[in-house]
């Protein structure tokens, strides 16, 4: 399972896209100051030229090679995500509680790894968590807007230890 960190970074919208407000590309022969200027800010990428004035997020590069098409970073396949273990929610109302997170790769981390099927192909329901997931401390301020647990140190987290 081990495999070489991805590269992450920031994915552009394509120049000819209703993203990139700069309009089309001007004619070089008929008018190469305009042409300098727009291309300056619309260097060419594998799919053609991009606007560097739209950003659409970050991507991860070795999956979007992959893909064919954009991976977000937090869709990556070798990224690991903690999310709290199944079940386990943290009280609403305190700022600092332990709670134990499951830390491994978006694949794992939905039951879609080869560990949570018999050899038939059929979900094996005796698979609590597949080999590749750990089980951590996490605090409940180290709780992101999307559910998951950010790596963010807690002090409060730390003294109980």
């Amino acid at each position: 399972m081990t495999e070489k960190p991805h590269e992450f970074g920031p994915f552009y919208a394509n120049a000819d896209s209703p993203h990139c407000k700069h309009g089309a590309e001007p004619d070089w022969n008929t008018d190469g100051e305009a042409w300098d200027l727009w291309s300056d800010r619309h260097p060419t990428s594998d799919d053609g030229r991009i606007c560097l004035n739209a950003p659409v997020g970050d991507a991860c590069f070795d999956c979007s090679a992959v893909e064919g098409d954009m991976v977000p970073s937090g869709a990556c396949r070798v990224q690991e995500h903690a999310r709290s273990k199944s079940g386990v929610v943290p009280n609403p109302g305190a700022e600092h509680q332990a709670v134990t997170v499951w830390v491994g790769t978006a694949e794992c981390l939905e039951r879609e790894c080869e560990e949570y099927f018999t050899d038939d192909g059929d979900i094996d329901p005796g698979v609590e968590r597949c080999s590749h997931i750990r089980e951590e401390l996490a605090c409940s301020c180290q709780r992101g807007t999307d559910g998951e647990y950010t790596n963010s140190t807690c002090k409060a987290l730390a003294t109980t230890r």
